[in-house]
């Protein structure tokens, strides 16, 4: 006689008879290789390093406090001066006038970025006058003194050479050069006549000065001139007198500079 046993007992045991999947048993750790990818990173040679490009020299950047180089230094200067004037010589007063004077300059050289070597051009205008009583008829009536003024004026051309010594914010320097003087008197005294003399003459020049940076490229200094016609005309009188009306002179002037 068979016995029949349950269906669940059946599918149970038939369960347990079927073999587990090949692909789900787990390999050893020691089986385990090293990474392919770790391999050849290992025999794997280091990359050359990046050569800089020729001709492009490396950049640099300035230390902080160190001083720009003469290229980056302004090279040029427009100045204006106004101040007083004083005859050194001449046999004619007033001794004392004003004077005026614009300029330009150019550096064309920095030695020890320290002294520039340049050169100035300037127009110089020197006016000396003096009230004085003179005899004058009208509609020749008989002479009568009158309010009158005599001249001196003097219309300079020069070129210098320059040095400047570049002290941060002060900049002393000295000039010598030469030009053109262009000078007139009038005076309508009768012991001046005939009254005018006219001239042009070579002029030699000296200064000296002292200008302090103020900022955006702007000076302000005091300038010293000396000026000389070596040598003076003379003034032929009526009387037969001969005098020196254009003597030596010397400016102390104010200036003000815009250096790019």
């Amino acid at each position: 006689m068979l016995v029949t046993l349950p269906i669940p007992i059946l599918l149970a045991l038939l369960a347990q008879a079927e073999p587990e999947p090949v692909g789900t048993m787990p390999k050893p750790a020691t089986e385990a290789g090293p990474a392919p990818v770790a391999e050849s990173a290992a025999g794997a040679e280091p990359a050359p390093a990046a050569k800089p490009t020729p001709g492009l020299p490396p950049a640099t950047k300035p230390e902080q406090g160190q001083e720009p180089p003469p290229e980056a230094e302004p090279h040029m200067a427009l100045g204006f001066r106004a101040g007083a004037d004083f005859q050194l010589s001449g046999d004619v007063s007033p001794k004392v006038g004003y004077s005026f004077s614009p300029f330009f300059q150019y550096d064309y050289a920095r030695l020890a970025n320290r002294l520039a070597l340049g050169l100035r051009t300037e127009f110089t205008f020197d006016r000396f006058q003096k009230q004085v009583a003179a005899q004058a008829g009208v509609n020749g009536g008989p002479l009568l003194l009158t309010q009158a003024t005599r001249t001196l004026t003097f219309f300079d051309f020069a070129l210098l050479a320059t040095a400047t010594f570049h002290l941060h914010l002060l900049q002393p320097w000295v000039a010598a050069g030469a030009g053109l003087t262009l000078a007139h008197f009038l005076s309508p005294e009768t012991a001046f006549e005939p009254g005018e003399s006219r001239t042009t003459r070579p002029l030699v020049l000296g200064a000296c000065g002292l200008d302090v940076a103020i900022g955006r490229g702007a000076l302000v200094g005091l300038h010293v001139e000396y000026r000389s016609m070596l040598v003076g005309p003379r003034f032929l009188l009526d009387s037969g007198k001969s005098i020196q009306v254009f003597g030596d002179r010397v400016s102390v002037a104010a200036a003000l500079l815009y250096q790019f």
